[in-house]
């Protein structure tokens, strides 16, 4: 964290004290004049009548939100009758988004309906599209069209899927006087997906190679990426450029994922390119946390990522907590940060007691939406500024320099918005691809006889028929000063690992964690990772030279097996031995010639702190060393005779 980014928290955390402590003395929490409040209204909690929808609505006006989201497309259905989608009709003949809409105006209130994009259906039910066009489904490695989670998805590089979305947006804004339209979903489940057999077929007749052929950390990782993080890109555009021809005056918004590098790095979803090409006018990043200072560091994320180029409004997750306290402090976070407002999520979470704490405290004063006139928005939200500055309260002079700064905000954006920039391109994608790969190293071992005494000191004769392989790289692939051998060996029982760690400044290597799963890989540790045999459940042992033990089943310390390790100290190294019981890992013994993907590890971290230790790998993985796919290759040989 840069010193930059440090005072900025500091100043946050001291804002939200400060309005906590407001609150507790009954001095009134400030309200801003210009600010977004939406809130996403999620389906199910959308009352069935059309007087419940009219009191829900005049409730929202009362607590001064002054936008909504009400969800009308979801799994592949509308929920009005529709001439492409079928209907989901959940109020029993009532138009929902026409009783909506009317009562929103009526009471000052913007309607942007919330609009699923590629996500289609769950597996309860695969939704109004699906069913009917089973070959429109996106893909995994593997062909299956279910995601983990259940979730089935269809795929933006099949242009009838394309087709069919953008013909019920236009049907939606022509249809309904809404004010604008939000897109959720307009990603990729994971980069796991998009490998359906007429996407791969497109890729390889533009690039020459089919994606299931890609080999990891080469150029046509990158390729693939970009590709179809294209195909995301270009139907924003194309639903932005087509629905502004029909109104000129919607709102473009996308409820996105946190974090601009990570949404593009999880999901192909590049929202800092949609902001700096104009396709969206403002972003509600998904920043669903009950930790105060994660939340600010999101939204602080997000406003670096988009600059000047779009309106920002956090989603504050109500459901990641109880009460109304931790939404007021997120409000102020998000205040203090400069965004532009936020976004609650949901309705079904927006009870009656946080609408009046929201209506007696933050929005208690109706707020202007600076969506339309930024300018003048801005205006008006600097002249509140200087107003605040007149008062003696704490809480308003910080109120005052975040208002500031909000004004400068939106002044820039809307200089933005006016200026022509013509088209942005892409930022490189977030993924290393290195010069050079090392190749994957392979090893046999052979079975021992007698086994060695797990007491750290490498003088059995075990260790002297032994497979002796060396640590030769750090995990990018690049020369290390310090040399690591790794002696690996095994009988019926267990699996036998040993370690000497070449060290020059043995007086400073550090070991201190003592608690059996501490983190000791943070420390001077030997670590071994062992596949199962699907890259989703591998075994990880690692130990520091103290002798301190740490196990789990990929990311899951739930999984404690009995086993042996102990450090000893040499003059210029340490060493450490493994004895791991093979009926731990479920695998049987290994007969001659099984192959298991393995990985030894070491972290020095007597040449840097922390996390930013020097790491050392018999394969190098070009980055964490959880990644299975970069282990090297063990292969189990016949006894020592």
């Amino acid at each position: 964290m840069t010193r930059q980014w440090g005072r900025v928290l500091f100043f946050i955390c001291m804002l939200s004290a400060l309005t906590s402590v407001a609150r507790a003395s009954d001095d009134m929490s400030p309200s801003r004049t210009v600010e977004i409040r939406a809130v996403w209204m999620d389906r199910n909690s959308i009352p069935k009548t059309e007087d419940g929808m009219r009191d829900m609505i005049r409730s929202y006006a009362r607590a001064g939100i002054n936008m909504i989201h009400p969800e009308v497309i979801f799994n592949g259905y509308s929920a009005y009758p529709s001439s492409y989608l079928k209907q989901k009709d959940l109020w029993n003949g009532v138009d929902m988004l026409g009783v909506i809409t009317d009562e929103s105006h009526k009471n000052g209130i913007e309607v942007h309906p919330w609009v699923w994009v590629f996500r289609a259906g769950y597996t309860a039910d695969k939704g109004g599209i699906l069913p009917d066009h089973p070959d429109w489904a996106m893909l995994d490695k593997d062909g299956k069209d279910a995601t983990s989670n259940g979730s089935y998805w269809v795929s933006p590089a099949r242009k009838s899927v394309r087709h069919l979305l953008l013909r019920a947006y236009e049907e939606l804004v022509q249809k309904y006087p809404v004010d604008g339209i939000e897109l959720d979903y307009v990603r990729y489940p994971s980069t796991d997906y998009g490998y359906e057999p007429f996407a791969r077929e497109m890729f390889k007749g533009e690039h020459g190679i089919d994606p299931l052929d890609i080999e990891p950390l080469t150029r046509p990782v990158a390729e693939w990426f970009l590709w179809r993080e294209e195909l995301v890109n270009s139907f924003v555009k194309e639903v932005s450029e087509t629905l502004r021809q029909i109104r000129p005056e919607l709102q473009i918004s996308a409820a996105v994922a946190s974090y601009p590098a990570s949404a593009r790095k999880e999901y192909l979803q590049d929202w800092c390119h949609w902001s700096a090409n104009k396709w969206v006018d403002f972003l509600a990043p998904m920043d669903y946390t009950a930790n105060e200072r994660e939340f600010t560091k999101r939204v602080l994320n997000t406003l670096e990522g988009v600059g000047d180029t779009a309106l920002i409004a956090p989603g504050i997750g109500l459901l990641e907590f109880k009460g109304s306290e931790p939404m007021l402090k997120e409000i102020d976070c998000a205040r203090a940060a400069s965004a532009h407002g936020v976004t609650l999520f949901a309705s079904a979470y927006l009870d009656k007691d946080r609408l009046k704490a929201l209506q007696n405290g933050p929005f208690r004063e109706k707020a202007e939406l600076p969506i339309r006139d930024p300018l003048s928005a801005s205006v008006r939200l600097k002249r509140s500024s200087e107003q605040r500055l007149l008062s003696e309260s704490s809480v308003e002079v910080f109120a005052a320099v975040a208002d500031a700064k909000t004004a400068k905000s939106l002044a820039d954006y809307d200089g933005y918005r006016k200026r022509e920039v013509g088209y942005v391109a892409s930022t490189p994608p977030p993924l290393f691809i290195p010069d050079r790969v090392e190749p994957i190293p392979e090893a046999r071992m052979t079975m021992t006889t007698i086994p060695p005494i797990v007491d750290g000191k490498l003088d059995d004769a075990a260790w002297q028929t032994a497979v002796k392989v060396g640590m030769d790289y750090n995990v990018m692939g690049k020369p290390v000063g310090q040399k690591t051998e790794v002696y690996a060996t095994y009988d019926a029982k267990n699996l036998y690992i040993a370690y000497r760690a070449h060290e020059d400044r043995m007086a400073d290597i550090k070991a201190k964690i003592t608690e059996h799963d501490g983190a000791v890989f943070y420390e001077d540790s030997a670590e071994l990772f062992l596949d199962a045999g699907k890259q989703q459940e591998y075994y990880h042992f690692a130990m520091n030279t103290i002798g301190t033990k740490y196990e789990s089943r990929g990311y899951d310390v739930s999984f404690n097996p009995e086993w042996q390790c102990a450090a000893a100290k040499e003059s210029d190294a340490w060493t450490a031995e493994m004895a791991i019981p093979l009926s731990a890992l479920k695998l049987g013994t290994p007969t001659a010639g099984t192959v298991w993907r393995v990985n030894f590890c070491r972290e020095r971290a007597v040449a840097t702190e922390g996390p930013n230790a020097e790491n050392m790998c018999w394969s190098p993985t070009y980055g964490s060393f959880n990644t299975p796919e970069r282990f090297g290759r063990l292969i189990f040989g016949e006894e020592v005779k």
